[in-house]
């Protein structure tokens, strides 16, 4: 099950090798598949770095 949420919708974080991968899961609260992957990204240091210039 997700332990973390972003912008409201349940995530997965897990550190892959050097990069890190976010697995972002169905928002609705009765999924019937609540751990289904909806979409993934899996990001290095310098994407990280990238994001955090944006602020």
């Amino acid at each position: 099950m997700a332990n973390n949420e972003i912008g409201g919708r349940p995530v997965t974080i897990t550190k892959d090798g050097t990069s890190i991968k976010v697995v972002f899961h169905p928002i609705a609260k009765g999924a019937k598949h609540p751990d289904a992957a909806v979409f993934s990204v899996k990001m290095a240091k310098a994407d990280l770095d990238k994001l955090k210039k944006a602020f």
